[in-house]
């Protein structure tokens, strides 16, 4: 016997279904029509490490450049070696956190050049060094489709020397440069305006891993390693979203000269936070891609935390959740 209900809802699903294909569609097609060489600033700076380089000097390069990874560069063999990311800095930090105290820290990776990080990657969870990598020329829908296939939110772009055949670092690019670059330049924005983050099926929700302002930091950056996540909503008593702390704020905490105060409470690492700072940025399900999308494009936001009437969170936003829905 037919259900008059289900059919309903059964026709409504595959509505839906179809609309979702149609802006991948839309939005696929715009990405293969431009390559990476279209998104390199006239003008930009570059950080390229030496693998001769100790991992000190090179977490330090970070650190006071304020920025979230960099390429590595066997000057030896002509290559690209790899990333050297944030990431890398949280994993560091746990293990020698546990098993060391931190001048014998110091002292292990004053002694350690980053050709060999690879081995010394290999202590935390099998995690293996980024050398995702892609050609200038490749369109901006393949590099996408490379980077969500990994965990990875930038990779570098590496051309060949003519001369001497070597590789080339020639820029980097990310997946919020990518959503930035797609915000501003698509044609047809009236179909981002038409789909809400629930019926696109965007973010990650239920068993959300939060902490609050009294826990140590130490804690937050073993939340990170374990579950493989860059960012903890931190709320208050009620449970309501005061603040986020992400991966960015232990490159603030190294400048800081802090690495040896991990027990800080999250409130006063939070404090150390400059007054540009993009801060917390929130959405409800109901927010049209629209406006997601043009919340990172004018916040430089890198993930919006999902709430609800009350301000609890019910969800986190990443943006390669926006593009993975974005691409078929």
């Amino acid at each position: 016997m037919d259900i008059p209900g289900a059919q309903a809802k059964s026709r409504s699903g595959s509505q839906a279904e179809i609309k979702r294909r149609e802006l991948a569609q839309h939005a696929s097609f715009f990405l293969k029509q431009h390559s990476a060489y279209d998104m390199i600033p006239v003008s930009f700076r570059l950080i390229i490490l030496d693998t001769k380089l100790l991992v000190t000097k090179a977490l330090s390069a970070l650190v006071q450049n304020g920025v979230e990874s960099a390429p590595m560069y066997d000057s030896t063999e002509n290559c690209y070696a790899g990333m050297l990311t944030t990431t890398d800095l949280v994993n560091l930090i746990q293990y020698y956190y546990t098993n060391f105290s931190y001048t014998e820290a110091i002292e292990d990776l004053g002694q350690t050049q980053l050709e060999n990080y690879k081995e010394l990657l290999l202590r935390f969870k099998s995690r293996q060094t980024n050398t995702l990598c892609a050609n200038p020329l490749d369109t901006i829908y393949e590099v996408s489709r490379r980077l969500l296939a990994t965990d990875y939110s930038a990779l570098a772009l590496v051309d060949e020397d003519t001369d001497t055949g070597g590789d080339v670092i020639v820029s980097m690019l990310s997946i919020y440069r990518i959503l930035n670059f797609m915000a501003a330049n698509i044609d047809d924005k009236k179909r981002l305006k038409q789909h809400s983050l629930y019926d696109l099926d965007i973010g990650t929700y239920g068993d959300l891993i939060t902490s609050t302002m009294d826990v140590p930091v130490i804690d937050i950056i073993r939340m990170f390693v374990d579950n493989n996540i860059s960012v903890v909503p931190i709320l208050d008593e009620n449970g309501v979203v005061l603040n986020v702390f992400a991966e960015s704020d232990i490159i603030l905490l190294a400048r800081e000269g802090m690495l040896d105060e991990l027990d800080t409470p999250v409130s006063e690492a939070l404090a150390l936070r400059p007054d540009d700072y993009p801060g917390v940025h929130t959405c409800k399900q109901n927010d049209t891609l629209y406006s997601v999308l043009d919340t990172i494009r004018k916040t430089q936001v890198q993930r919006l935390i999902v709430v609800d009437d009350d301000i609890r969170p019910v969800g986190v936003v990443a943006l390669s959740d926006v593009l993975r829905a974005l691409i078929i």
